[in-house]
């Protein structure tokens, strides 16, 4: 049963990420249909990432009303609105249906990683790493199907599959038993009145926040990545527009492979190793990327650029977790909505500079956000050694009073 319910979870983060990749895999075309520029373009991935940011933070009070699973329900139907954009309806119905569909993956993304930290007793990484594997194949088949699509000028079917696979899972969900696990998934979720309430320690504030930091750049990079790489191709090296969405496939084929391998990566050279180890590998190669002339090397770079992200969202959520015991679900719940935080932001940047800016000085705040995430990567080392000293000296003070 408990298999049941993670390969549930798995086709639910397919379908949120194909919702969160769509918009970029067709951004171009929609642009060009409204007669529109990049900056209206970063204004729609800003609302539908403040959707999923809504979408974070209100899960625990829909949990608390209608239960986890009719949680996922709901958020799997507010997904399904995006059928309607097949239509083409004016331009505020478009942005306002992309930010219904984002609170929809938000809810429906922070839901699932919660039924799968409370449902699975053992063997949890394994299990959130295939959440995080089928996220980054529905991020990468939909760029695929959009280049197919509009290279036959059909490009609007993207949103109809993407409704209609949405509609489906929610219906699964409706109709799946899960044996004993039922229980968890239907009942309200109650506060936890019976306990008492845990609280992050002085100590622990900073490392949070820096955490959270990490977590709202590498939102940021990710989806202005996601969104704006074919429209940058396009700028730079002039490929055609069923060519350029190609990045976005290039990209998250990385992801995928990258994802599939972080876990075994970094139990063998912990986690803070990986963490710097990545991030000076994304570092590097958003240097070279400035310097690049042919559209091929863009896609080394999109590969390269996609393995060394890979497992930073995985692997940075369990060493601040492992950093902040107790606080699984608090912590999690934070850094998931920094996440969404900087998904929304950054793209309005780089919608702006692509505007008004040569498309050289996009590749280049690309670069410094990520030297900024490496130098919270060491910063957070440095905290992280202070927290152990200090709850070692707490144990040892404790034990002398016994």
């Amino acid at each position: 049963m408990i298999n049941r319910l993670i390969w549930m979870g798995c086709l639910s983060y397919i379908v949120t990420g194909v919702t969160l990749v769509i918009m970029g895999a067709v951004l171009p075309e929609l642009l060009l249909n409204y007669g529109l520029n990049y900056t209206d373009g970063g204004i729609l991935v800003f609302v539908q990432f403040v959707g999923m940011l809504l979408g974070v933070l209100s899960m625990p009070a829909i949990s608390r009303r209608f239960s986890r699973k009719r949680g996922v329900m709901i958020g799997l139907l507010m997904i399904s609105a995006e059928l309607l954009l097949f239509f083409l309806p004016p331009w505020p119905v478009v942005i306002l249906i992309a930010g219904f569909a984002g609170a929809g993956a938000g809810l429906v993304e922070s839901g699932i990683g919660t039924i799968i930290l409370v449902a699975v007793k053992e063997k949890q990484a394994i299990a959130m790493s295939k959440l995080e594997v089928t996220f980054g194949l529905g991020a990468l088949m939909i760029p695929f199907v959009a280049s197919f699509l509009i290279a036959r000028g059909i490009w609007t079917y993207s949103f109809l599959l993407l409704g209609i696979s949405a509609l489906l899972t929610a219906i699964a969900w409706q109709r799946m038993s899960f044996g004993h696990v039922d229980a968890m998934l239907t009942r309200t979720v109650v506060n936890g009145s019976e306990a008492k309430r845990e609280s992050y320690s002085a100590k622990s504030i900073p490392f949070l926040v820096l955490c959270a930091f990490f977590f709202m750049l590498y939102g940021g990079s990710e989806v202005s990545v996601v969104h704006f790489f074919p429209s940058l191709f396009i700028e730079r090296w002039g490929v055609a527009t069923s060519d350029a969405t190609l990045t976005v496939t290039v990209y998250w084929t990385a992801m995928v492979i990258g994802r599939a391998l972080c876990g075994v990566l970094a139990e063998k050279i912990t986690y803070y190793r990986f963490l710097w180890i990545t991030t000076v590998l994304s570092v590097l190669v958003l240097l070279i990327l400035p310097f690049i002339s042919q559209a091929w090397g863009g896609y080394v770079i999109s590969f390269l650029l996609g393995l060394g992200m890979a497992g930073m969202f995985a692997i940075m959520l369990i060493y601040a977790n492992s950093a902040l015991p107790g606080m699984t679900e608090r912590t999690t719940s934070i850094l998931l909505a920094a996440n969404g935080l900087g998904g929304s932001l950054l793209p309005i940047a780089v919608g702006r500079m692509m505007d008004i800016w040569p498309v050289q000085a996009v590749m280049w705040l690309f670069f410094g956000v990520m030297v900024t995430m490496l130098l919270l990567v060491f910063g957070s080392k440095r905290l992280n050694l202070f927290l152990s000293t200090s709850k070692q000296t707490s144990q040892i003070h404790t034990s002398e009073a016994k």
